[in-house]
């Protein structure tokens, strides 16, 4: 395909995407305060959260990375659409509560929160350290491979490189401009692009292999990969980061901070199965398996079959080509922006005010918000110029959810579990990391994923630790989890809360 038709496309995407967030930017205002700029100043509505949630997810590891893992493992990977159910359910269970409490103390970033409960700034500043941690991977390979699909749907015209490069300096630009509302109106448009570009491949793919008779034909080429083999450790590993742990990662937290009000996210906790789970799971199975049919993507190989949607428009419809690869941009956008965001805004509320040691002003906050922005981009693009920045999606994404799964125990003992403890919820955290990143990187196997175990292990250290340590104060408990059972599910305004020891960092509302 030439390279001039696809950029003229993608020049015309790009203006879109700019026009979105200068109209953002705009309605944002000019001075734009710490809580406009990172969680929409807590006034976004159902539709704009839904889609960008969604967004978020609809990622290069969906449109690329999703395509392949069925392509070389079969059928068995469309159960990780169960993690679609959970994820609804967690949006209720937790994102309420976590919303209740970052509109009641101006909570911006998960830290503030932790602190908050804990009376913890080491703690604080673990979760932040290893929040971000836990983002780097999933950013990495939403620019690696948006530049992935450039190159190859260019025959090479674009390469790899300049395609980074593109990914970088747009995510960057969008939100250093407009932040938190700017990604979130871009991630609405880019949602509904990637569905239409999701739907209208399928249906075209289906069309070239003769309907849904295309399982048949997988059978009698490659029967394995439309039998389930039992990989059900490899299952839970998924279920887990994504269900589990993605709650709790901080771009999503501050979602849950940036709901106009408890319905929204209930009314998003009730459409996001539906929206998530066939957009990941049924249309990328069918697209991967189709790939295995001889001739309907001829150049795909196991070590290209992350790339299995450019290679199948090159080879059909180049006319179309430019289209998807927008697509697979947009997917990388929409879910690099408010990772970056999140990322930038937990170094300076949580590492940055914690080195300081005093309250961050408005300003500052927002400044060294941009700051970080600027810095994240330019290391991330640096990543993925690097030759492990290029590896398979799946598992780079999977090692960024297994480490944000080591969030949970932490988290949950400020939404239900008033046991938890300072000191237990600080040394199970190191130890669920510790043993995440010893299994991964040392090549061991104990039947379960890195992320699963270091999860089983970090639960087990906190609740021992916590059983004989000093619990939480009592004004914690009674901010918190008093909170919890007086207004949850009660027609009670917020402002009615009595609030006890609030800590000179956070504002009452």
């Amino acid at each position: 395909m030439a390279a001039l038709p696809t950029l003229i496309i993608l020049a015309g995407f790009v203006g879109i995407l700019l026009s979105i967030a200068y109209l953002a930017a705009k309605r944002g205002g000019e001075a734009q305060t710490s809580e406009d700029f990172v969680v929409g100043g807590r006034a976004i509505g159902t539709t704009v959260l839904l889609l960008s949630m969604g967004a978020t997810y609809f990622s290069t590891w969906t449109l690329l990375g999703s395509f392949g893992a069925y392509f070389r493992e079969g059928i068995w990977f469309a159960g990780f659409a169960v993690w679609t159910i959970f994820h609804g359910v967690f949006v209720w269970m937790f994102g309420t509560r976590i919303w209740l409490a970052g509109k009641r103390f101006g909570f911006i970033t998960p830290g503030q929160m932790v602190e908050h409960y804990y009376n913890s700034k080491r703690l604080r500043l673990l979760v932040a350290l290893v929040g971000i941690t836990a983002l780097v991977p999933v950013m990495l390979i939403q620019v690696s491979g948006g530049a992935r699909a450039l190159e190859t749907l260019t025959d090479g015209a674009v390469p790899y490189a300049i395609g980074v490069t593109i990914a970088s300096l747009m995510v960057g630009a969008i939100v250093l401009w407009a932040g938190f509302r700017g990604t979130a109106w871009t991630d609405m448009f880019l949602g509904i692009f990637f569905a239409a570009i999701m739907i209208f491949t399928a249906l075209y793919v289906l069309d070239l292999v003769g309907g849904l008779a295309l399982f048949a034909q997988v059978a009698e080429i490659q029967p394995d990969l439309v039998t389930n083999p039992g990989k059900a450790t490899n299952m839970l590993e998924l279920w887990l980061g994504l269900g589990f742990g993605a709650w709790v990662l901080p771009h999503m937290w501050q979602k849950f901070y940036s709901a106009k009000d408890a319905e929204t996210l209930g009314k998003v906790a009730v459409a996001t199965p539906f929206w998530n789970s066939w957009m990941m799971a049924i249309i990328p199975l069918v697209i991967g398996l189709a790939a295995v049919i001889p001739g309907v993507v001829p150049t795909v190989t196991p070590e290209t079959s992350d790339t299995i949607l450019p290679q199948l428009f090159a080879t059909h419809a180049p006319v179309l080509a430019a289209f998807v690869v927008a697509g697979i941009l947009a997917a990388a956008i929409s879910t690099i922006n408010s990772q970056l965001l999140s990322s930038a805004s937990l170094v300076a509320e949580d590492i940055w005010g914690t080195i300081r040691g005093r309250q961050v002003s408005d300003q500052e906050s927002t400044r060294v918000t941009r700051i970080v922005v600027a810095g994240l981009t330019l290391l991330v693009f640096v990543l993925a110029l690097t030759p492990g920045g290029a590896g398979h999606l799946v598992p780079v994404a999977a090692l960024g959810f297994g480490l944000g799964l080591q969030l949970v125990p932490s988290a949950l003992g400020m939404l239900y579990f008033r046991r938890i403890t300072e000191t237990g919820a600080f040394a199970g955290l190191l130890a669920g990391v510790a043993t995440l990143l010893v299994i991964k990187f040392g090549g061991y196997s104990i039947g379960f994923g890195p992320g699963t175990t270091g999860l089983v292990v970090n639960a087990a250290v906190t609740a021992l630790v916590s059983f004989m340590t000093k619990p939480v104060s009592d004004a914690s408990i009674e901010n918190y989890h008093g909170m919890f059972a007086r207004y949850m599910g009660a027609d009670q305004e917020v402002e009615d809360l009595t609030i006890v020891d609030v800590p000179a960092h956070a504002k009452a509302i």
